[in-house]
């Protein structure tokens, strides 16, 4: 079991680089992530782990499903129907592989993730993904 506790800094973060890293383009400042893969299946197309990047704003297509959990910091994420919303610790969300979504992280952000694609990080077109609707759960 791996414990997941908001406002604590207990994993040790890699150096990722630059959002580009991520098929992202930076739109402000110059973020750069951190992060830590704590489960990857087999055929890779299942990976788990703690992400971190600093402030800046960027915008990516989603090279996988993801599902994620705020453990500090805050960023807003605006898809591109122009809506947005901002999390902070405790917060989730879930985006579609193939979704187009703005980041604007306003010191530093970290995470939990649980992705799933079908080829790891690599750009994939949005047309054959249908977009999803705007909802606010909980």
């Amino acid at each position: 079991m791996i414990a997941f506790k908001i406002g604590t800094s207990a994993v040790a973060l890699d150096v990722w680089g630059p959002p580009e890293r991520l098929s992202a383009v930076t739109l402000e400042g110059e973020p750069i992530m951190h992060g830590t893969n704590l489960y990857t299946s087999a055929n890779g197309q299942v990976l788990s782990g703690i992400y971190e990047v600093t402030k800046g704003k960027f915008k990516v297509i989603y090279p996988f499903h993801e599902h994620a959990t705020v453990l500090d910091g805050e960023v807003t994420l605006t898809d591109e129907a122009g809506n947005s919303v901002t999390y902070g610790p405790g917060d989730s969300w879930f985006c579609h592989q193939g979704e187009v979504v703005t980041w604007d992280v306003k010191e530093k952000l970290r995470k939990t993730f649980f992705v799933v694609s079908a080829n790891q990080f690599v750009t994939v077109s949005p047309l054959p993904v249908e977009p999803s609707e705007f909802r606010m759960a909980g």
